[in-house]
């Protein structure tokens, strides 16, 4: 098979770029098998895309969080909500507003951090753990941009057959999938070797703890073998 690079390769981007988006369409019209068409899809860099925040829904979250945040500071520090916590109560307060966790999580780290004595035992870092491999966050964020490219890519039209708009619907579903779903174990691996039980990132994740632990063993092995 073609190595990623190649002219074959790169034909097949200008073609998909160009319009021919269906797999099949593109196998017999460069003689591969789909798979090196998916394969030379896969490897086309990732287009940028900006998600401007409103501000007066950013607003509405900060008010809702420092209540949130007033609430648990009137407890002992023990039974105080962690940040995924707070996250979670305030998805269901606000379901309207599309948050992202990381944006939730800094917010209620740097206000925490405001609030914290010289005393205090709790430390709120902000940075990655020691043990992440130096190529970790580039490699994930890459899996992730890679995914929000193909859901943009993807439209729903009736002026296509049925079969072929059920392919490129479902090529482009799998591919983000995939791609979420390799950018989740790396996370998970990290997780590992930060202390993280399977148990705590099956809360984060929503995925039954056996399941997720042999998702990512799956994947760990796949990886170094």
């Amino acid at each position: 098979m073609a190595e990623p690079g190649t002219e074959l390769f790169e034909a097949i981007r200008r073609d998909h770029r160009g319009g021919d988006r269906l797999p099949s369409s593109l196998a017999a019209r460069h003689g591969v098998p789909r798979q090196a068409v998916m394969e030379a899809i896969s490897t086309v860099l990732p287009l940028p895309h900006s998600l401007p925040a409103d501000e007066e829904e950013l607003d509405e979250a900060r008010q809702l969080l420092d209540t949130l945040l007033a609430e648990d500071q009137a407890k002992e520090p023990a039974e105080r909500r962690s940040a995924f916590e707070l996250y979670e109560e305030l998805s269901l307060r606000t379901s309207r507003l599309p948050l992202s966790y990381r944006w939730v999580w800094e917010y209620i780290t740097a206000r925490r951090s405001q609030h914290a004595s010289d005393t205090s035992p709790e430390p709120h870092e902000r940075a990655w753990a020691g043990n992440v491999p130096s190529d970790m966050p580039s490699f994930v964020t890459y899996l992730i941009t890679s995914a929000v490219r193909d859901l943009a890519e993807l439209k729903i039209e009736g002026t296509l057959p049925a079969a072929d708009g059920v392919e490129l619907g479902m090529v482009s579903l799998a591919g983000a999938a995939a791609r979420i779903n390799q950018a989740l174990h790396e996370f998970a691996l990290v997780g590992r070797r930060a202390g993280l039980s399977y148990a705590q990132m099956s809360a984060f994740t929503g995925i039954p703890e056996d399941d997720l632990a042999k998702q990512v063993e799956d994947y760990h092995r796949l990886m170094t073998t």
